[in-house]
């Protein structure tokens, strides 16, 4: 084996894992691979996800930059909806063409960079792959181009300017001549039958969200690198809603967030989506082994640096949260972050734990001094900065806003998810320093919360009353951050 001049560096984004999951992080399940990486590799106990949902988690970590500042994700969603949704997810460009991503500086440096993305908000549509010389977005070109073609009408209808605002008309004027009583059961009937068919249509009862196809072409991918440093970027969705809870009842079990969050429907299924959850993480590891079997045999880990990390977490309803694109609790941003260290095809024992709180922005300046030569595996310390942000900006799901606010008035159900939705819609700021995290509203109409999250791990007591000078000073740090 001939050691290149840098490592390779191989980056596991799990989407939307949430750090309790794992045993090193206080879970029960046995995920075999993750853990057995863990347990030789640098943990870092208190990682957190830049941002709530995808996008800007992934722009935070591609730009080295905290969400708050980019300008991109900071418009308020349920009054931009045209320009800020997009079914096709060709219109909405987060990442322009020429700036400094975490690939385009790598490739400055030699580094032949890959991406293999089972997301299709992560892919060259939305400029998230800006950077990258070798994109495979398994979702988009492989998954909606196999959709039924009155789908795909609808679709292309929906992407529509003028036809979407014709197709609210007519809604709203249907609404007008039926009672309102009735009115509401048909919206949620409909609701629910359109829920049904987009999740046997798009393969949420599924078990593989694309993991086996994706290993297959780093496989081929990983055959012809030849002697540059690779910097490769894979992206795992198998973590990610809707849930194959096929698996463990029969029924069908609703997975709209917003039924469950005004209580249209039973909240007793959430063990359900629960339990469908955990079984697609058993999957997921076991495709990660196998990944790792097939790097090894190509020479991907003859000498390399592995990061596995969550995007972000995942709520089951706790603090009356569910999924994610919520509020920054930490069941949405407390997430796994694993550093190993290969070479020879073997981790190399290099056992840490950080306790104190670490971006995932900050791994791009880690990822960027590796590239440079300057380390030959991430600095445990990465910044170690005194305070860590993680941002809310907004929900993601506003592309019934329009709809729902035409018909609000008349149908009850519409109502209350239009105002669940202009509420979690809050923009909210996630201040770590040291055992402390203030949550900050950015509404006046929402109060701030402080917590001891090493006492208090799951946020149940708010202790700002006693400690206001506190959370003032960690505020004042979100300010000339």
């Amino acid at each position: 084996m001939k050691r290149k001049d840098r490592p390779d560096i191989v980056f596991l984004m799990l989407d939307t894992l949430r750090a309790d999951s794992l045993k090193m992080y206080g879970g029960s399940l046995d995920l075999e691979t993750i853990d057995g990486i863990g347990r030789m590799g640098t943990v870092y106990a208190n990682a957190v996800a830049p941002g709530t949902y995808t996008i800007p988690s992934h722009m935070s970590l591609f730009l080295g930059k905290r969400v708050r500042h980019i300008k991109e994700l900071n418009k308020d969603k349920m009054k931009n909806y045209d320009t800020m949704t997009d079914p096709f997810l060709t219109k909405s460009k987060y990442i322009n063409e020429g700036e400094m991503t975490l690939a385009k500086h790598l490739s400055y440096l030699g580094y032949k960079t890959a991406m293999f993305s089972n997301n299709a908000l992560v892919s060259r549509h939305t400029g998230l792959a800006e950077g990258f010389s070798h994109v495979d977005n398994v979702y988009f070109d492989r998954k909606i181009p196999k959709s039924k073609t009155y789908v795909k009408s609808v679709l292309k209808l929906a992407a529509s300017d003028r036809w979407r605002g014709k197709i609210i008309d007519l809604a709203c004027n249907v609404s007008r001549v039926i009672p309102k009583d009735e009115m509401d059961r048909l919206y949620v009937k409909l609701r629910t039958k359109v829920n049904r068919h987009f999740a046997e249509e798009y393969g949420y009862y599924e078990m593989d969200q694309g993991a086996a196809l994706t290993n297959s072409l780093i496989n081929r991918y990983a055959k012809d690198v030849g002697n540059e440093s690779n910097f490769v970027f894979i992206n795992y969705m198998e973590a990610h809603d809707g849930y194959p809870t096929n698996f463990i009842t029969r029924d069908y079990v609703e997975q709209d967030k917003w039924f469950y969050l005004t209580n249209i429907v039973d909240r007793e299924n959430i063990h359900i989506i629960k339990e469908a959850y955990k079984k697609r993480l058993i999957y997921l590891d076991a495709k990660i082994r196998e990944l790792m079997s097939g790097m090894k045999a190509n020479g991907l880990l003859d000498d390399a640096v592995l990061v596995i990390a969550g995007d972000h977490g995942q709520a089951f309803l706790e603090h009356n949260q569910m999924f994610h694109s919520m509020f920054p609790y930490n069941e949405v941003v407390h997430v796994p972050l694993i550093a190993g260290r290969f070479i020879g095809g073997k981790q190399v024992n290099t056992k840490e734990r950080i306790e104190n709180p670490v971006s995932l922005s900050a791994l791009n300046d880690s990822l960027v001094r590796i590239g440079y030569g300057k380390e030959d595996m991430v600095d445990g310390n990465l910044k170690r900065d005194s305070y860590v942000f993680s941002d809310h900006v907004g929900i993601t799901e506003v592309w019934d806003t329009p709809i729902l606010n035409g018909i609000k008035s008349r149908v009850e159900s519409a109502r209350k998810i239009y105002r669940e939705k202009r509420i979690r819609n809050t923009f909210a700021t996630a201040i770590y320093h040291k055992n402390l995290k203030l949550i900050h509203y950015r509404s006046g109409s929402m109060k701030d919360e402080l917590y001891d999250i090493k006492q208090d791990p799951g946020e149940t007591e708010n202790i700002i009353k006693d400690n206001r000078g506190i959370a003032l000073q960690m505020l004042r740090s979100d300010s000339a951050a």
